[in-house]
């Protein structure tokens, strides 16, 4: 019996073109059977597109901040949070966990289709052969990705390559089928060929005109070489990991964002071609609305004062970012200027109402504006970026920290404070212990709410003596109306640095090994 296509019945949202400016359309196409899916390059390029769209979820970068030290209890907050992933409970029915792991294999789902049918599809042409081919390679990209994702949040280890990752998907697996866990060293040599082969492909193809930034919302050359980067960086190969990041740095053709330029890219997403975003993912209105994506994860109306914030920014992060407040865009990027800020926080009777840290980052801007304000008109609705410039900065810098060279992670780091300070203090290691602590405290602010922080301290930590740090008031704001939610700060020693394999999947696959401690 033919197999009947189901991936494709989701409604979804998909680019339809190169050109930023075409928005999102639906994609309904109804049951089909898998060997009449596809028959063409629009067809092709319609099923690579819906799988982009099912990676627009933020459930990464609102539980990182959650579970970290990078959110706050919201003034408005309802019990969001409180008793589960703020004091760090865990368990294989966590929604954060669940909704990581899900987001990622339906989009592996999707990706290995049109890595399929991209080898049986017969060109009209030669430019039609190259569509076909920069299609199979972005699915490639974006596949590598996913896979790194998974490892990264579920791997106990993801330096040690006989530590297990997740179920390899790297080729279309039946409803019929219980694969196991794969260990980390499949995953990398599943990641690592597949970014190769995009690379390839991309060698022997014309590349499309993009207009504008239209080209960092697609898997390209670019994605490909900062993930291997990345890939490197979080397996501890930093010399495999210098490499990829100076190529990418030096032969992208992209530079970082300049002070001025930084808050286009979080709040009007027209930041110059060729500008700091390697990749990003495009987020809608409709996206906004649609179940655990409601809004933006932070906020139930939009991020204001006014617009009932869940959670806000923490007062230790806060505090870090406040040093620099005149100077250092990220402290505008991050903290809202609706903000009502106590100085006298520490002894307040009513923290949770006296100081409100209100999270400005995908704040949106009304349209033909230059204002910093969230506003009603696009607010929640920035685009999710993926890869940025500054990352590869950061791997480099670690890279020389890996190799004793505490003047050289000096020398990255500086480069990118450079562009985010009117005045960039200057940046000085003793040593190389000092190296890490000032990176990883470096990559929180470069980094915040854009889901970094919990795989950074799980990657990290230890190499900078640094773990979860939460100011006491923090803890406070929960405490006020949930005493229980009063933990102390998690160990980077504890089992919960790797999350549990969902319930769901248990469930339906007796095959799958749960991490230890679940």
């Amino acid at each position: 019996m033919k197999k009947v296509f189901l991936i494709l019945l989701f409604t979804g949202f998909v680019f339809t073109s190169c050109d930023e400016e075409t928005l999102l359309e639906p994609y309904t196409p109804g049951a089909l059977v898998e060997e009449t899916a596809v028959q063409n390059s629009a067809q092709l390029s319609l099923l690579m597109n819906s799988a982009y769209a099912n990676l627009y979820s933020r459930e990464g970068a609102v539980f990182t901040s959650v579970f970290t030290d990078e959110a706050g209890i919201g003034y408005a907050n309802g019990g969001q949070g409180i008793n589960t992933d703020y004091v760090f409970f865990l368990n294989p029915s966590s929604a954060g966990p669940e909704n990581i792991w899900a987001t990622n294999y339906f989009c592996l789902a999707r990706v290995n289709r049109v890595i399929k049918f991209a080898d049986q599809i017969t060109a009209t042409s030669t430019a039609d052969a190259d569509v076909i081919k920069r299609l199979k390679a972005e699915a490639l990209v974006v596949r590598a990705l996913c896979h790194l994702n998974v490892m990264a949040y579920f791997s106990t280890d993801p330096k040690n390559d006989q530590a297990l990752a997740g179920i390899l998907a790297n080729r279309i697996i039946l409803t019929t089928e219980t694969p196991a866990r794969a260990t980390n060293g499949a995953f990398y040599s599943s990641i690592h060929s597949d970014l190769d082969s995009a690379l390839a492909i991309y060698g022997t193809i014309t590349p499309p005109t993009y207009t504008g930034n239209a080209k960092t919302y697609f898997a390209t050359d670019n994605v490909a070489k900062a993930l291997k980067a990345r890939a490197y960086a979080l397996k501890g190969d930093y010399t495999n990991a210098e490499t990829w990041a100076n190529n990418v740095i030096n032969t992208s053709g992209i530079v970082l964002a300049t002070q001025a330029q930084y808050p286009s890219l979080f709040f009007q997403d027209n930041e110059p071609a060729n500008t700091e975003v390697i990749f990003r993912l495009k987020r809608t209105t409709a996206q906004n609305t649609q179940g655990s994506n409601m809004h933006n994860g932070w906020c139930s109306v939009r991020p204001n004062l006014a617009g009932s914030p869940f959670y806000e920014v923490s007062r230790a992060l806060f505090n870090k970012l406040a040093v620099n407040a005149a100077t250092d865009a990220r402290y505008k990027a991050i903290v809202a200027p609706s903000s009502v800020i106590d100085p006298n926080y520490a002894t307040s009777a009513d923290y949770r109402n006296t100081d409100r840290l209100i999270l400005h980052k995908y704040g949106g801007v009304a349209t033909g504006t230059t204002t910093w304000a969230s506003t009603a008109a696009n607010g929640n609705n920035n685009d999710l970026k993926v890869v940025r410039l500054s990352e590869m900065y950061f791997i480099k810098a670690e890279a020389r920290a890996a190799a004793n060279d505490p003047a050289g992670a000096a020398a990255a780091v500086q480069i990118v404070l450079n562009n985010r300070f009117t005045t960039p203090p200057t940046v000085s290691y003793g040593s190389t212990a000092a190296a890490w602590a000032g990176i990883l405290a470096e990559r929180r602010l470069e980094f915040a709410f854009e889901g970094y922080r919990f795989i950074d301290l799980k990657r990290l930590g230890t190499l900078a003596g640094q773990g979860i740090d939460r100011d006491p008031a923090d803890y406070t704001s929960s405490s006020a109306n949930y005493p229980a939610a009063n933990p102390s700060n998690l160990p980077l020693t504890s089992f919960k640095w790797a999350l549990p394999i969902p319930q769901s999947e248990i469930n339906g696959n007796g095959s799958i090994q749960q991490n230890p401690g679940y």
